[in-house]
């Protein structure tokens, strides 16, 4: 029996899905392992003249400040609760995915790799930590991130022009031909 036929719905759309996601979360373990065994916490080194630099900020806070003041075990149990939610939410939008649907199969995939990464940081050291930064190695213009922020950012962002061009195609074929 075919790996295809014991798993209905996973015909193609796995090859952007699975891929992505690991690739997201191991390449931002990779560089978060590197900037923290090569910086002291709180510097940044240019990389791409003032283009690009790499940093070492651990991150302990969440984002929106939801959390902000709650003791690390709380942050953890939140953070934990909040990556299983996460990843349920995302594992139910691709059961409903086509087979085909590379787009949004890899927007999902680079999603689901940042809050894995995100997750091993939490369980890991206790925090995420950034380690890119936009524009000059001192300026303090762009905020600090790190792959998992951005695949996140761009997975949804993905979702988003996916399901906008699935909806004016849709609209498109229903209006009356002239």
């Amino acid at each position: 029996m075919a790996f295809n036929s014991r798993f209905p719905g996973m015909q193609r759309k796995w090859i952007s899905f699975l891929p992505t996601a690991f690739a997201v979360a191991l390449v931002d373990q990779v560089g978060k392992l590197h900037a923290t065994t090569t910086l002291e916490i709180g510097t940044r080194q240019s990389l791409v003249a003032d283009v690009l630099s790499l940093a070492h900020l651990p991150v302990t806070g969440d984002a929106f400040g939801v959390m902000h003041g709650s003791t690390q075990g709380v942050q953890l149990a939140g953070f934990a609760l909040l990556s299983i939610v996460t990843t349920i939410v995302i594992g139910f939008f691709y059961r409903g995915l086509g087979p085909r649907e590379f787009g949004s199969a890899g927007g999902l995939g680079a999603v689901l790799g940042g809050v894995l990464s995100h997750s091993i940081d939490r369980i890991r050291v206790g925090a995420s930590v950034d380690y890119l930064h936009v524009g000059a190695a001192a300026g303090d213009m762009l905020p600090d991130f790190n792959l998992a922020d951005l695949a996140i950012v761009l997975g949804v962002v993905t979702l988003i022009v996916e399901l906008l061009a699935t909806e004016m195609a849709a609209r498109a074929s229903e209006r009356p031909r002239r």
